[in-house]
């Protein structure tokens, strides 16, 4: 969750569109910890820009970690 808090910060201070290109040029991002908080009105079109900046560029592993009760048969 912090490359969207992040994201937001740039949103106020101009760097977001800089910070999207960086994004989009590593070959690797791994988002970890994910679907531990629901995403704000904000961070859900900063998370889909991310994706689609990314797409066919390189690979993009999300991490989620729920407790075993919210998954099925838990």
């Amino acid at each position: 969750m912090q490359l969207l808090y992040d994201l937001n910060i740039d949103h106020a201070d101009g760097g977001y569109q800089k910070q999207l290109l960086q994004l989009s040029k590593k070959e690797r991002l791994i988002l970890d910890y994910w679907g531990l908080e629901k995403l704000s009105t904000r961070q859900s079109p900063d998370l889909l820009e991310v994706m689609e900046d990314r797409y066919q560029r390189g690979s993009t592993i999300i991490i989620s970690q729920l407790p075993v009760s919210d998954t099925n048969g838990g």
